[in-house]
């Protein structure tokens, strides 16, 4: 690896080429729209359309669309055909209301599967031959802060995400020797049309989110776009194998929340 400094003014990822999965809102959008600001033609793989294609476009990018479901088992060929440098595979949901595992449909863990893990191996397995032949690439998965904590009545939900967490840390072992890096994020408490923080948390209740998160609260799509686009430039060159935690402090928190007396509490007596 070179020790030239990777510091340097301008767009940090002029001239990349980007494919970011379910980017037509929340998230997605947010990371398609700072990768577009920063240089990068990105290719947005949604089952809905793109409406806000907000960016700078003095760096030079773009956001193009296809609509794909990124769960059937052929990929797009656009997608291949976009030779991407960087792969965002952001799509994700735990699909139901909380419900106890014993309680699941056998189906149910199929469809979880296709949404949280399997369309990310697939996805990934089709473009990493094309990377590696350009010598490099960054590879970007959306996890969640469930995959590192217990979410009663999202069992297997949280499970698949776990998993997508192991995939990161192997893969990034096997492909690093070909340049090319694979890491994670984790949000959590993040406003997105999945979770409407807006709509579920009642205007009385807005002064409890010190206690719910250090940082309280919410956190917007923007904050998450951040992390993935260090991820995506060099500024990460060196940076694999890991999570970036988005979530306002909550995992590093462990549970641990503000006394209104005071001083801190893990068993708080009116949750």
């Amino acid at each position: 690896m070179s020790s030239q400094t990777v510091f340097t003014p301008g767009a940090l990822l002029a001239g990349r080429r980007a494919v970011v999965t379910g980017g037509a809102a929340g998230i997605g959008a947010a990371i398609a729209r700072s990768f577009a600001a920063h240089g990068a033609h990105v290719l947005v793989a949604d089952l809905d359309p793109v409406t806000d294609r907000t960016f700078d476009p003095a760096a030079g990018g773009s956001i193009e669309a296809i609509e794909a479901d990124v769960r059937t088992a052929q990929v797009p060929e656009a997608l291949l055909a976009h030779r991407p440098d960087i792969l965002v595979n952001n799509v994700g949901h735990y699909l139901r209301p909380p419900r106890p595992f014993a309680e699941n449909e056998p189906d149910l863990w199929e469809q979880l599967h296709e949404v949280n893990l399997g369309h990310v191996l697939r996805l990934t397995h089709a473009v990493l031959p094309g990377m590696a032949e350009r010598g490099g690439g960054s590879v970007i998965n959306l996890t969640t802060v469930e995959a590192h904590r217990a979410m009663p009545g999202h069992t297997v939900y949280s499970a698949y995400k776990a998993a997508l967490m192991q995939f990161t840390r192997s893969l990034a072992a096997e492909v690093g020797p070909a340049g090319i890096r694979v890491n994670a994020i984790a949000p959590d408490l993040i406003e997105t049309v999945q979770v409407p923080y807006a709509e579920l948390v009642p205007e009385e209740q807005a002064p409890l989110w010190p206690t719910w998160s250090p940082l309280g609260g919410p956190g917007q799509p923007e904050d998450v776009a951040g992390p993935a686009l260090f991820l995506a430039s060099d500024l990460s060159r060196f940076v694999t194998g890991g999570t970036i935690h988005v979530d306002g402090g909550t995992h590093g928190a462990g549970g641990w929340v503000p006394r209104a007396s005071g001083g801190w509490t893990n068993r708080p007596l009116n949750p």
